[in-house]
């Protein structure tokens, strides 16, 4: 596996105008990140953290307030519309609700074949061709390519759209909530597709979720998000057998867990995620925290590498030992 990452995200930050204010709301505040090819960098938090965005600006979906992204040994966050759409080739998108990300009036034949054309790929029965393939790929029959979307259940409207996204043969895909509309049994279908066809077209993904279940099952490294910042980044492994951040460990609690022995003490937040319009001072997840202290409110606390350089943690109280 290469050393040199497919995409860095440095510095990145979001700001939003509110309507009618000369006020912003910060929905991305100085994330910086990198994922090799190969990877899968789980992105996870509650409602509201910025997740969502964040994987938006990491394809130039939104534009970055500050910061710059780099895709490939490229900065994309400096191309011109031409530039980008020509790099947008590879990368690519799949949304949280297919059939809201799937046009009804087009069959599924012309949805999954639209990439090629909007990037000129082949001829008309090469691409004819790539599309039986794509369709088949996904665990689909090719008589599914004259239907339209409403004729199809949520399982597979987003097997379509993860043909539509795979049929560039892109790099990088970045994944928003794909499974969390649907049923459970469900989920884990995608779930294996998405790591076979990992494995099948060396795909690199960002897998955006609020569900820790998931990310455990598909991630190699976790960033977990807070109010528009990153406050715990390791591998997966080491988030679920020594995470460091309190809202970590709430997250971890609440995953259930059918082996008795597995089952840690629930910790139950307070409050909501606050308005990022009205941030708290000091570290901003103090108003909720179980165990904050003065520092804590007065002090904001910086990403720091802890227990080893692949660790990082924005926490005053963590020592790389047992927070409780």
């Amino acid at each position: 596996m290469s050393t040199q990452p497919l995409l860095t995200l440095k510095d990145i930050s979001k700001k939003f105008q509110i309507k009618g204010s000369k006020n912003s709301i910060r929905a991305v505040d100085g994330v910086s990140l990198s994922i090799n090819p190969g990877e899968t960098l789980g992105i996870v938090g509650e409602s509201g953290s910025g997740k969502s965005t964040l994987g938006r600006l990491a394809l130039r979906l939104i534009e970055p307030t500050t910061g710059e992204i780099e895709f490939d040994g490229k900065k994309i966050s400096a191309l011109g519309s031409t530039e980008l759409r020509h790099a947008r080739r590879e990368m690519q998108m799949i949304f949280q609700d297919p059939f809201a990300s799937l046009d009804p009036r087009m069959n599924v034949e012309s949805i999954i074949r639209e990439p090629l054309d909007i990037h000129n790929i082949g001829t008309k029965s090469e691409r004819s061709e790539l599309v039986r393939k794509t369709i088949t790929q996904v665990g689909m029959t090719e008589d599914a390519l004259t239907r339209f979307p409403h004729e199809f259940s949520g399982g597979q409207r987003q097997r379509i759209s993860i043909a539509r996204a795979i049929i560039t043969r892109p790099k990088l895909i970045v994944a928003d909530e794909p499974v969390s509309a649907l049923d459970a049994s469900i989920q884990s279908q995608i779930l294996n597709l998405l790591l076979e066809l990992r494995r099948e077209l060396n795909l690199t993904y960002v897998f955006i979720s609020h569900d820790l279940s998931v990310i455990e099952h598909i991630a190699d490294k976790v960033a977990v998000m807070y109010l528009g910042k990153i406050v715990e980044f390791a591998s997966v492994e080491e988030i679920f057998s020594n995470p460091q951040h309190p809202y970590t460990k709430a997250l971890i609690s609440a995953v259930p867990q059918i082996n008795p022995e597995h089952r840690t003490d629930r910790v139950v937040l307070t409050g909501d995620i606050p308005s990022p319009s009205s941030q708290p001072s000091g570290c901003h997840f103090h108003p909720r925290c179980p165990i904050a202290q003065q520092q804590c409110t007065d002090v904001e606390p910086v990403l720091r590498n802890i227990n080893s350089v692949t660790h990082q943690v924005s926490c005053h109280l963590a020592t790389g030992g047992d927070l409780r």
